[in-house]
């Protein structure tokens, strides 16, 4: 029984430690990401931010369309700089009802070098932790288009 308790003790302690260190790694990459459900042609689309590199990616629910991608050189420090990851990791892994109704979803996802955690919710309706950089996202998002 001890062994047990021991054995349940330092798992417990494994896993508080992998939440400590989400919230102080260094971020390698962030995605962002819409969504809606009920729509034909280019439906889903994923901004990611990695190596200085903002690539876009166009995804159409019409099998016949080819996806689309574009990309462009930034600075992404300037962003990730930006991600309190104590407030992010706290943030529930859904929020609100993202695409009921059609009313689409949006989504960021942060990746360290041990791992990520994706946070989706209503499109629109940001959750405050992530206000101090989605605009950036977002204006980085348009920016590249359509990628015709």
């Amino acid at each position: 029984m001890k062994l047990i308790s021991i054995a349940f003790v330092f798992f417990a302690v494994a896993l508080s430690n992998c939440q400590d260190d989400f919230r102080t790694l260094e971020i390698t990459k962030i995605k962002y990401g819409t969504s809606f459900g009920m729509c034909m042609g280019y439906c889903t689309q994923i901004l990611i931010i990695e190596n200085n590199i903002a690539s876009k990616k166009l995804v159409s629910r019409n099998e016949s369309d080819s996806e689309k991608s574009c990309s462009r050189s930034i600075n992404s420090s300037e962003i990730f700089s930006q991600v309190n990851r104590e407030r992010f990791n706290d943030l529930p892994e859904t929020i609100g009802c993202p695409d009921c109704a059609d009313g689409g979803s949006e989504w960021i996802e942060i990746t360290t070098n041990i791992g990520s955690k994706k946070v989706i919710y209503e499109y629109g309706k940001e959750p405050n932790e992530v206000k101090g950089y989605i605009d950036d996202l977002r204006s980085l998002y348009e920016e590249l288009g359509t990628c015709e």
